[in-house]
């Protein structure tokens, strides 16, 4: 039995990962920004698989978020032994037009987010004597940049740095540290990301998303559940000498 954090499981990714370590036995404290029934429904989902859930929602961008989520792990559920940072947002354009605005919201979610939950939980599990693990979620883009995704590639590369420092400086105490690089995967982040992308290349959607397609040697784009899997066996007894890696799940479309 473990406890588990999953920031942003509201729905797509952060409901598979969350889904997929209550499988696996692990009670879920689940985040959410927006929706709180969407969080409901997956606080359900943890549930029917005789697991408990804990709802509590946040901007992961403000540290406070990320206290109140291992607060919650600690006094709600009885400990803490991993902790997912799912939670992100993108912005699809070319560099030169990308509001500062829109960079700096992208990094304060998708790297202070990070970040603020990576030392949150670190002190958690060091304090308690946990060997635990930390995951987070970045992006096949975090290895190598697409056109028009170069400032949320650069969020993305950001992540994985911090992700190998961190595992670094906590192996010594037995926590692993990782990240995972899904591979496009069609849920609303992604959509919104195409409708963007019609918009700059004058394409159609279907050419747009074909043109994905055709890059993925296994011909078919990541599933929410193929993330949720590969983050679960990073949290298993069988990933326990893997620390400071990005293992990307993206059917071999950016070979790393």
């Amino acid at each position: 039995m473990s406890v588990s954090v999953v920031t942003g499981a509201s729905k797509g990714i952060g409901r598979a990962i969350a889904i997929a370590l209550a499988r696996d036995g692990s009670d879920i404290v689940v985040n959410y920004s927006a929706s709180e029934d969407a969080a409901k429904e997956t606080a359900l989902a943890v549930e029917a698989l005789g697991r408990r859930a804990v709802i509590v929602g946040g901007d992961v961008a403000e540290r406070e978020t990320s206290e109140r989520l291992a607060a919650a792990a600690a006094d709600e559920l009885g400990g803490l032994d991993i902790w997912v940072n799912n939670a992100g947002i993108s912005v699809l354009g070319p560099i030169i037009d990308t509001p500062v605005a829109d960079m700096e919201r992208m990094l304060a979610v998708n790297y202070m987010g990070t970040y603020h939950g990576v030392q949150v939980a670190a002190h958690v599990m060091l304090d308690a004597g946990t060997r635990g693990r930390i995951i987070n979620v970045a992006s096949e883009a975090a290895v190598l940049t697409f056109k028009y995704l170069g400032a949320y590639a650069a969020s993305k590369f950001a992540v994985v740095g911090l992700t190998q420092a961190a595992a670094i400086e906590l192996g010594p105490h037995g926590i692993c540290v990782n990240a995972v690089g899904p591979g496009t995967t069609e849920t609303d982040m992604v959509f919104a990301e195409r409708q963007s992308e019609v918009g700059v290349t004058g394409l159609g959607p279907d050419a747009v998303r074909n043109g994905y397609l055709a890059s993925i040697p296994l011909g078919r784009f990541c599933t929410p559940e193929d993330t949720g899997e590969l983050v679960a066996w990073l949290a298993s007894p069988g990933a326990a000498y893997v620390t400071g890696q990005i293992i990307l799940n993206n059917g071999g479309s950016v070979l790393h």
